[in-house]
């Protein structure tokens, strides 16, 4: 099984995208996990969700990361 760690590398290589407030498309940056699990626990929430551009699967458009670190 894959961990978050994986998972958002495996994203990162395959060309996904987050998809910023304003509709731009930028890359997920190496340090996302940490950083967005930080945001996550500062907020009070269990987790927060992004949007994104998956090139290969216009179908996923929601990464989701939670206060544990965990990502989906």
């Amino acid at each position: 099984m894959m961990t978050s760690e994986e998972f958002i590398e495996d994203l990162r290589k395959s060309g996904v995208m987050l998809v910023k407030n304003n509709g731009s498309l930028t890359d997920i940056p190496s340090d996302f996990l940490s950083k967005a699990t930080e945001f996550c626990k500062s907020m009070g929430c269990s987790s927060v969700i992004y949007d994104i551009y998956d090139p290969q699967d216009s179908e996923h458009t929601e990464l989701t990361v939670t206060d544990c670190g965990y990502a989906e």
